[in-house]
């Protein structure tokens, strides 16, 4: 395994390096030569005293890592409990925006001590006082240096902007200095959506309030279900915080979010020797996982452009010679140095340089700058593994237009344009309509089977399958007639659609409802209480019996029964029309389980469930 390791040689050749934006080694000297009976306080020694443990982000499919978040250590040193304190005190005294950039100074030291730290980025958070202030760390102060820092700055929810600060100019700045923006403890914070608007970031931190039990909470997952897509819409990627068991771990993947940080993966070490650039806890739970790529992912696959991206460093004539190229792309993908998408560069918006007067000239111009980033437009980013209804919901936006950026572990893979798109959906309707029962509207055979596999081979919760048909449907159709039938199945279909959709809010599960066809039904599912889940089954069918009576007419209802000819052609009485159940129970892990000893169970079990008195046969497996 390829491993990033600390290396004091070279390490102050990179710490006076022109690619550093802000003189930290001044503020240093700032804070050394404050008067200590003028602060009342030696901050030199205090901060001094304070060492920085990383703690990795890493990518959710790959493993990859993608950066450190920098936390603060050693408070017992310096006489303060937590970072908040140390920071409220230099408020206090004048000094906030020294000790922030000194302690950053720190921070920055210690990552580019480490062997290949440009290949990860730098996650810092900043105090939210600063944002707006002109003596801020990371204000850019020469628009022609290097911008290429790797530093992404974590405004954090956990204190207000100050009032009258002008957030998306405030942000602008940290941009134009190299530094990526990243909103931490998203959701528990001041300003919530509000700071996602103006701020505008590259990435969201979901709070561990979100994360923590997610996989046993359907309304967790709607909201972070909700946020990733939202946020991909933007161009924004989503972190998961405090990921501290497989579950979760497998929740959040599956919710769209990109990167994760917890626990689960890493702890954060001040000892930064040997830091991985792959954590295979990541590898090996992808690797894994049973369930084999999504239909969504494959069809992705196919269609997108894998046009070639540009770096953001790239000259503007290479841009020019981008265009110029035969077949060429009216769009160039724009990538920072670790390949994440930055968004897209049109051709048409370059039409004012090229044939203006002097509009090739200003685009070769260095003194204006010779990066790519004043170009860029944001385009939405979807994972190749998004589900396809989301990919619409993306190319919703008005950013859409020219496509959307497709990353595969976070990286780049290619564009997919409208009119793949198209194509996508026409797929899905057609597959949808040929899959579906054309009474009902539930989906048919294959897509119960793929459901069930899926289930299967989703250890993180405990699943129940179960198949669900009428008792003596025969006599009931022969005696009453087709029309009455369909009736009956109908109503049961409703009850089926209505129990599946209030499922996540009364028993905090997911449901699946389908119709295998005629009077037989399936029902799947996944989290929830295992004695919640089989109680609102016997209501349902409770329920259904119930129903079944307005078929009838009164003198029927009363005799509770009615007279028919049975599938030997002898003339008998019959119960009122009802349904009954096997419900396959498969608890949490591993169990090695197929589909076929799933059907097995429940053709086993099926005359069991018709002599119950609920008329549900539970039967566990695993």
């Amino acid at each position: 395994m390829t491993v990033l390791t600390t290396s004091k040689a070279g390490t102050e050749a990179r710490l006076t390096d022109s690619d550093r934006a802000e003189s930290f080694g001044a503020s240093w000297n700032a804070v050394r030569s404050i008067d200590g009976d003028a602060a009342a306080f030696d901050w030199a020694s205090a901060v001094g005293a304070l060492r920085y443990a990383f703690q990795p982000i890493v990518q959710l499919r790959s493993g990859r890592c993608h950066g450190y978040e920098a936390l603060l250590r050693g408070f017992e040193r310096t006489g303060f409990a937590n970072a908040g304190e140390l920071l409220d005190a230099a408020e206090a005294a004048g000094l906030l925006a020294t000790v922030e950039t000194a302690l950053h100074a720190k921070a920055v030291a210690a990552y580019r001590a480490l062997a290949g730290w440009s290949e990860a980025k730098l996650f810092l958070n900043l105090d939210a006082r600063l944002i707006g202030r002109p003596d801020s760390p990371w204000l850019a102060r020469d628009p022609t240096a290097s911008r290429n820092s790797g530093i992404v700055l974590e405004l954090s929810e956990s204190r207000p902007v100050p009032s009258g600060v002008a957030v998306d100019a405030a942000v602008d700045r940290y941009r134009h200095g190299g530094a990526g923006i990243a909103i931490d403890d998203f959701g528990v914070g001041h300003s919530g959506l509000r700071t996602l608007y103006e701020a505008r970031p590259d990435y969201v931190k979901i709070d561990r309030f979100f994360i923590a039990g997610i996989d046993a909470d359907s309304r967790k997952r709607a909201l972070v279900a909700a946020l990733a897509g939202h946020a991909h819409a933007l161009g924004i990627q989503i972190v998961a915080e405090g990921v501290e068991t497989v579950a979760e771990f497998y929740t959040c993947r599956d919710l769209g979010c990109d990167f994760a940080q917890g626990f689960l993966i890493a702890r954060p070490r001040v000892d930064l020797t040997g830091l991985p650039n792959r954590y295979a806890i990541v590898e090996d739970l992808n690797r894994q996982d049973r369930r084999q790529p999504s239909e969504s992912h494959r069809r992705l696959s196919e269609v997108i452009e894998r046009l070639p991206p540009l770096r953001v460093t790239s000259r503007k004539t290479e841009l020019l010679d981008y265009f110029r190229r035969d077949g060429s792309a009216p769009i160039a993908p724009i990538v920072d140095e670790h390949d994440r998408p930055l968004g897209l560069i049109r051709e048409r918006d370059l039409k004012r340089f090229v044939y203006s007067r002097f509009g090739g000239e200003l685009l070769r111009n260095r003194g204006l700058g010779d990066r790519l980033d004043d170009l860029v437009i944001r385009s939405p980013v979807c994972d190749i593994s998004t589900p396809l209804d989301r990919v619409i919901e993306a190319f919703s936006t008005e950013s859409a237009a020219d496509g959307i950026v497709i990353v595969e572990g976070g990286a780049y893979a290619g564009v997919l344009s409208s009119g793949a798109l198209l194509r996508l959906v026409h797929e899905r309707n057609l597959a949808m309509a040929t899959d579906q029962n054309p009474l009902t509207r539930l989906p048919g055979n294959a897509a119960i089977l793929r459901h069930i596999e899926g289930a299967l081979a989703d250890g993180a919760r405990g699943h129940v399958l179960a198949y669900l048909d009428f008792d003596n449907f025969k006599p009931f159709n022969d005696n009453f007639g087709f029309r009455q039938g369909d009736r009956a199945i109908l109503m049961f279909s409703e009850r089926l659609k209505a129990w599946a959709g209030s499922a996540g809010a009364a028993i905090d599960a997911d449901a699946f409802a389908g119709h295998i066809g005629g009077d037989d039904f399936f029902l799947g599912v996944s989290g929830g209480e295992e004695g919640d889940v089989l109680a609102r089954l016997v209501e349902l069918l409770a329920l259904f019996r119930s129903d079944a009576e307005s078929l009838y007419d009164a003198e029927t209802r009363v005799s509770g029964g009615f007279l028919a000819k049975d599938r030997y052609g002898a003339l008998r009485r019959f119960p009122l029309l009802a349904a009954s159940g096997v419900a396959v129970v498969i608890p949490p892990g591993c169990h090695g389980l197929t589909p076929d000893t799933v059907n097995a169970a429940i053709a086993d079990h099926k005359a069991t469930a018709k002599g119950a008195e609920d008329k549900l046969c539970v039967v566990r497996l695993g």
